[in-house]
């Protein structure tokens, strides 16, 4: 197996079609289909069905792009370690983001930066669902990620808190001038979309945000991410309630983000970190987002 079979098979469970990768990798179809066979037989299952105008992918081939797709991945970021090593820079900064995050991790990066530019800083943007996952997994040097979040007395983990926000009613702007923010049973007649209940720390606290103006939303759409939210609500589908960032980072012209009143709707950023850290560079990281001074 080398890594080249690994790259046309994974394009292959992308475009379904022989020419099509043969053509994104400039090469004969024949040539794709015998890297394909190979790597077929050197795994011992067949990764593909094939007919004369169809191809498919086995049951095999759908566990195993997942697998491939991670290895390339890895592959790709250890030969970018080297690299930097090879060219003398050794420091290392892996950083795991929340979306809404996305404006105080950009800042931190900045003024990071200026002082250490030779220092590698790998950074993963992710949703709700993804970032508990992180943290617990302690995959990461720092976590930028909403108080909730925080495992409770866990000696691993220290975090501060950075900021403190109202939660937005994010509307199409045709339907914004007939929302009260002080009545609730304005927001109730719409209906509403969401992260997903895999995200529970937002998802419980939407539910709760609702229950306390006495109304039970009216889910009709869940996604994954952040920005499929927001172009639902552009495209006139339903409410979302999510942080304020997003109305200045990624919001839709068509979208208006209305602050919500009250301390339930409270949002709590943090900066974490391991407690143990001897990672010097992530703690010189840490100290600039948090507006300290590295060496003092």
């Amino acid at each position: 197996m080398d890594t080249n079979q690994l790259k046309l098979f994974v394009s292959l469970s992308c475009t379904l079609n022989f020419t099509r990768t043969a053509n994104e990798f400039f090469m004969s179809q024949p040539t794709v289909s015998n890297q394909i066979r190979a790597l077929e037989n050197e795994l011992g299952v067949s990764l593909l069905k094939r007919s004369s105008h169809h191809v498919s992918l086995t049951e095999a081939g759908a566990e195993f792009v997942g697998y491939a797709t991670r290895i390339l991945e890895t592959l790709s970021a250890a030969e970018l370690r080297l690299r930097n090593l090879a060219e003398d820079r050794p420091g290392y900064v892996r950083v795991a983001m929340l979306s809404s995050s996305s404006m105080v991790f950009s800042r931190a990066l900045k003024a990071f930066s200026r002082q250490w530019p030779r220092v590698q800083v790998d950074v993963s943007m992710m949703e709700g669902s993804e970032m508990l996952r992180a943290i617990s997994q302690m995959d990461y040097d720092l976590y930028f990620a909403n108080e909730p979040m925080m495992p409770q007395k866990s000696g691993l983990l220290s975090y501060k808190v950075t900021d403190v926000s109202q939660l937005h009613l994010f509307a199409h702007r045709e339907i914004a001038p007939t929302i009260d923010m002080n009545d609730w049973t304005t927001v109730g007649k719409y209906p509403f979309v969401s992260m997903q209940a895999s995200d529970f720390t937002l998802s419980s606290q939407i539910e709760r945000i609702c229950a306390n103006r006495g109304i039970r939303p009216d889910i009709i759409n869940y996604y994954n991410r952040a920005d499929m939210l927001l172009l639902s609500v552009d495209s006139g589908t339903g409410l979302a309630i999510l942080p304020p960032e997003l109305a200045s980072f990624r919001c839709p012209e068509d979208v208006v983000a209305l602050p919500i009143p009250g301390e339930d709707a409270s949002l709590r950023s943090v900066v974490a970190w391991k407690t143990d850290s001897t990672n010097s560079d992530a703690d010189n990281f840490r100290m600039v987002a948090l507006g300290e001074n590295p060496g003092e």
